[in-house]
Parts: structure tokens; C-alpha cells; sequence
């Protein structure tokens, strides 16, 4: 699946090459039949074997639109750069070409246009000349030239370029995290709020639950068009039209972001890397705190510029920017952006986003942010993942190969390498062989060893507050370490696989912890004892005890087992209980059965008592009763 895109100067005849290629005529607006030149995105596409159906976008060439044409090259696999012959290279085809390189947009064809307007054939060779140097130093280098006349009207050329050109071409990944930046919305009657854009990262199915993001609209996919066909499911790398019911058109804006709920978020806040143009194109430094137009996806939004590591950066210097948005953009490690200057409004430089969401303001000399960014921006794969698992702590395996900003296949061989050596921990087992969809959860060793020395200090300091407690409850300790359930119970369960905690039932404890009964506390619970002992089988209610001593010596002579409990309220010292067990055992072996009443006279206790120890008895599956009387199970 692929789209590509349209780029060149004003009246240079992007459309015409476009209506040639695939019979429509995209000029849908009345301002646009007016003026006779596109001014919004236009979209098209055409059967190409073997290649399949492919996407057009057309973008306007004036300078007053070219917001209107980022919007149409972000997501693009190649580009359909024209020229016109009788005017060669102008203002709009450089920057377009300029736009192209920074968002890395590697393949494409020129089409030198209106050569039958041309002086002669010499001036249209040197037009191809002048183009060719042009893209000589850009991810266009490569492109071939094709010539194209309306007068004509004769494509076989440059479809059979395309074809070579698109051949070449790697297919969009489903990395199971479809993503459709939304660059057109409508309503349709009968249907109701549609909106277009180009998916990518993953497959959308007719019923699937999505979320408008920033907006935080939800709503339900009711149909699926690509290129005026119905599908039940759309694949990444496509041109599709997406019928949402439940979401109101007037509040989606070009920019926003259709994806499944819960995938994505909005962020004001966004480390990238730079590249500036060269004074060709752009005369003024980039200055700290300066405002900025940002171009990301089909977005555009204020941004105030904060240069990591220096005041300012020159025209074609590299950099690396904090940038503050004046409103909230969806977008995902490895996205290329633009920036513009507002005023007057010119295209300074471009580059890639290396953390969507840094969740903290940098300074602007700060040797720690000045490292993560050198790793991110140049670090090997094995440091950029690790520096990506380090700010993000505990995530899925699927999450840190997207977060990773890696080439898949790259992130998943560098994974399960970092994992076998130590450097990555994989809370549980990890079973199968590393998958895109992989939603086991993974921490960097040093991220683990820090946690779990947050732990450890959470539980000594507990301990020595509370000597008397075998432990802290495992919501409170949950609490304090401010992480979900999922997440908290897993690491708590590879803590346990690996003798770093021990757990008795909501209870977490270090494994060298013992409650040592001294002074007062120990003549208390030697107190009890001897209470207890004086009439083993009537003793003190649980809530005697509890007035006796309080709760959490109770607790110590519990889980010591000195005292066991038969009944929420019923208590024996634990010696008692298990002599009376081997006693009720060998009656019921020379009787057949028991009964309450023979307990009762056995051990010269109460009803209640001996109800209540049968009963235990039955709950530990020693004994079931039958009618009034018990046998031995």
C-alpha cells in the first residue's frame, strides 16, 4: 500500500499531472475552479500494476498555503516533484524540495511539465540540469526526470517510473497501533461526521472502538472507504475514509488523531532534534524562547522554542529543542516535524521527535539532558532503547520497541540481546520469542535495581516503625510507590521468584525481618500463655486478648504460632489445638463418629467451643459431618 504526494511551485501543474494520472479532476473547492490553482489538500488515486492501488495527495504550490500542504507529506511514501519548463526552478520548488529532506521523504520522481512551452529543447535539458543539482544533496537524489505535456496527455513514462520507483519501496508495518492522522473532515448525509487520513501503524475493523485524540471524543466505526470502495478492515500504508458514529463533526479539527483508546496522548511538551536550513533559505537564528509555527503529522501549532545546550543555533547547524505547545499534538517517537517562523513566514528547519512525552523542563545547560539527548540522537540501538526504557520504567515489550523510535526488527533483535545479557529485566516469564505484540513487562537493570531499593527502604523504615507487625499491607505499600495494580503486583511477584520479599496473603515482608518479643511485650504474651494454659480449653475470646494486649501482639502471637484461631472469635494455644485434633481422631477411629456433645464432655469445655472446633476441623478437611455427627473424611 502506498501514497505519495504532489510538491512544486504555483501553476507549475501539479493537478494536471495528477487528472492525467488518474482522471479526476481534484479541484473540489469554488475558489478553486475560480483561481484556477489548488489551494487545499487534494486526493486521488490510481490502479498501477503490479504495485495495486496508490494514493494521491495533491498539495497547493503558493506560499500563502503551505501549511495546507504539510499537511498532506507528512505520512507519504514518495513524492511527484514538478517543474515547469518554461520557468524552471522557483521560490516554492525549493522550499518544497527543502520540506521533502527534512522529512526524509527518500523517494520520488520529477516531472519536468510544459515542455511544449519551452524556448527549445536545450532550455528544457538545462531546467533538468538546474533540478538535478538541486536534489543532488537531498533523500531526493536518486529521483528520475520524466517529461509530461497536458497537450499530450501521454503518462505510459512516468507510470512505468512510479512502478520502479514505488518497487523499491518497504511496506508500512502493522505494529498493532493504528494511527490515523486526521486531515479532513466532513459529513456526509445519511452517515454522518467522516473523516480521511492516512493510517498507519496498525489495521481498523468496521465496529472497533476509537478515540479523537487531543479532543477526547469517543466514538464507533460504523464504515471503512478506501478510494470510494467499502472495506470491513483497513490496512496501514492507506489512503481511508472513516465513518464514526457518536462523535459531533464541529469538534474535530484537522491535526487531531483517530486511534483505538488508550494508545495515544496528547502532549504540550516535546524533545526533538533539528537540522536548520541553510542561509538559502533562511537568514535569522534560531534564538532561545523564540515562537515557532510547528508542523507535525496534520497538526500546526504555536511552539515556544527552548534550545537544549546553547542560546542559539545558526542557520544549517543541527540542535536539539524542548518545544512548549500552545496546545496539545499527538505524536510518537521517530515522527519528522517542521518549524516555521510565524513572521514572516518562511520554513527555518525540521527533524525527528525523540521523546513525545519528557514529562519535565529541561534547563538549558543541563549536562544530564545534554547526554540523553546526545544517546538519543546518536546513541547505538543498544543505548537509545535502554535511554528509552530508562525514562519510561516499567512498560510492555510492545510499548518499548514502539517508545524505542528503532527500525522493529532492529528493536526486537537489540531487546531479547539486552535481555539476555542482564542489562533489561522481564517481570515473569517471558514464554514465546519477542513479538510486536508482546505485553510482557520489561525495566532496565538499573531502573529494577533502583526499584528495588526503593522497596527495601519503604519495608526497613516500616519494620523498624512498626517492630511488632510482621509487615506493611500491600495497598498502602502500593500507594506509596504510586503505580498501578497491574504493574505493582508484577513486580512484587518477580521480587518474590527472586527472594527479595516474602508475601503472607495481603502482608509483604523482607525475608530477614523477625518480630522479637522483648521487655513488656514479652511478659504480656507470657501472660496470655499462662492464661491459657490454666483452662486450655475455655479460653479468653479473641476480644479479650485484643484488651488484654492489642491487636498487633495478637497479630505476633499468631503468625508465631502460639495461638491459632478456630473462629473469628474462638482462640486455643496452637500445642492445645493440635493435641485435641489427634484426640478427636482417635475417637472418631474407635467410635466411628463424634459429636458435639461428646467434644464438649471430651475436653470439659463448652458447646460453643467444641461447635466451633468441629467445625474448623470440617473447614480443614479432617472431618465432615454427617446429620449431628462427624467422621473422618
Amino acid at each position: 500500500m502506498h501514497v505519495i504526494c504532489t510538491a512544486g511551485h504555483v501553476d507549475h501543474g501539479k493537478s494536471t499531472v495528477v487528472e492525467a494520472l488518474t482522471g479526476m479532476d481534484l479541484d473540489r473547492l469554488i475558489e478553486e475552479r475560480e483561481r484556477q490553482m489548488t489551494i487545499d489538500l487534494g486526493f486521488a488515486w490510481m490502479d498501477l500494476p503490479p504495485i495495486g492501488t496508490v494514493g494521491i495527495i495533491d498539495v497547493p504550490g503558493h506560499r500563502d498555503f503551505i501549511g495546507n500542504m504539510l499537511a498532506g507529506v507528512s505520512s507519504v511514501t514518495a513524492a511527484l516533484l514538478v517543474v515547469a519548463a518554461d520557468e524552471g526552478v522557483m521560490p516554492q520548488t525549493k522550499e518544497h524540495i527543502a520540506i521533502m529532506d527534512l522529512l526524509q521523504i527518500n523517494s520520488g520522481v520529477v516531472v519536468i511539465t510544459k515542455t511544449d512551452l519551452a524556448e527549445n529543447s536545450d532550455w528544457v535539458n538545462l531546467v533538468q540540469e538546474e533540478v538535478t543539482e538541486r536534489l543532488s544533496n537531498t533523500t531526493l537524489s536518486s529521483a528520475e526526470v520524466v517529461s509530461f505535456t497536458a497537450k499530450s496527455g501521454d503518462v505510459t513514462e512516468l507510470r512505468s517510473v512510479l512502478v520502479e520507483c514505488l518497487r523499491l519501496h518497504v511496506p508500512q508495518l502493522d505494529i498493532n497501533m493504528p494511527r490515523l492522522n486526521i486531515d479532513r473532515v466532513f459529513t456526509l448525509a445519511g452517515f454522518g461526521t467522516v473523516l480521511t487520513g492516512t493510517l498507519l501503524g496498525g489495521c481498523l475493523e468496521v465496529g472497533d472502538d476509537v478515540e479523537i485524540i487531543p479532543i477526547g471524543l469517543r466514538g464507533r466505526i460504523r464504515g471503512l472507504q478506501t478510494y470510494k470502495t467499502f472495506v470491513e478492515v483497513a490496512s496501514p500504508g492507506i489512503r481511508v475514509a472513516i465513518n464514526v458514529a457518536g462523535v459531533n463533526r464541529s469538534k474535530i479539527r484537522r491535526g487531531a488523531v483517530l486511534a483505538w483508546p488508550g494508545q495515544f496522548y496528547g502532549t504540550h511538551l516535546i524533545d526533538v532534534s533539528i537540522r536548520l536550513l541553510s542561509e538559502e533559505h533562511n537568514l535569522i537564528p534560531l534564538r532561545h524562547n523564540e515562537q515557532m509555527k510547528l508542523f507535525v503529522g496534520a497538526a500546526e501549532v504555536m511552539a515556544r522554542v527552548r534550545i537544549v545546550g546553547a542560546e542559539r543555533l545558526m542557520p544549517g547547524e543541527k540542535g536539539w529543542l524542548q518545544l512548549e505547545l500552545s496546545s496539545k499534538v499527538v505524536v510518537q517517537k521517530g515522527d519528522r516535524f517542521i518549524l516555521r517562523r510565524p513572521s514572516p513566514g518562511n520554513t527555518i528547519g525540521g527533524g525527528t521527535i525523540l521523546d513525545e512525552h519528557p514529562g519535565i523542563r529541561h534547563s538549558l545547560h543541563d549536562p544530564t539532558a545534554l547526554k540523553r539527548f546526545k544517546i538519543m540522537s546518536d546513541g547505538s540501538p543498544n543505548e537509545i532503547l535502554l535511554q528509552s526504557l530508562d525514562s519510561n520504567g516499567i512498560i510492555s515489550i510492545k510499548s518499548a520497541l514502539v517508545n524505542s523510535g528503532l527500525e522493529l526488527h532492529e528493536a526486537i533483535t537489540v531487546l531479547d540481546q539486552m535481555i539476555s545479557n542482564g542489562e533489561v529485566v522481564v517481570l515473569g516469564e517471558l514464554g514465546n520469542k519477542i513479538t510486536a505484540d508482546s505485553t510482557q513487562l520489561v525495566l532496565s537493570y538499573e531502573f529494577w535495581q533502583n526499584t528495588v531499593d526503593k522497596i527495601h527502604d519503604y519495608l526497613s523504615d516500616y519494620h523498624q516503625r512498626y517492630p511488632l507487625r510482621i509487615g506493611i499491607q500491600r495497598e498502602e505499600l502500593k500507594s506509596r510507590m504510586s503505580i498501578n495494580t497491574y504493574i505493582f503486583n508484577a513486580l512484587i511477584a518477580e521480587m518474590e521468584t527472586q527472594s527479595k520479599i516474602l508475601s503472607y496473603e495481603s502482608i509483604l515482608t523482607l525475608p530477614m525481618h523477625r518480630v522479637i518479643l522483648q521487655g513488656q511485650h514479652k511478659q504480656q504474651v507470657e501472660a496470655v500463655i499462662k492464661q491459657f494454659s490454666d483452662d486450655p480449653h475455655n479460653t479468653p475470646s479473641r476480644k479479650q486478648v485484643i484488651d488484654m494486649i492489642g491487636d498487633e501482639l495478637l497479630s505476633v502471637m499468631l503468625n508465631q504460632g502460639i495461638l491459632t484461631s478456630i473462629a473469628p472469635d474462638l482462640l486455643f494455644l496452637f500445642q492445645t489445638y493440635e493435641t485435641m485434633v489427634e484426640e478427636t481422631k482417635k475417637y472418631i477411629s474407635q467410635k466411628g463418629s463424634v459429636t458435639v456433645a461428646e467434644v464438649r464432655d471430651m475436653f470439659c469445655t463448652s458447646r460453643k467451643y467444641a461447635l466451633g472446633f468441629l467445625e474448623h476441623m470440617d473447614n480443614e478437611g479432617i472431618t465432615v459431618r454427617t446429620g449431628n455427627k462427624r467422621e473422618l473424611l
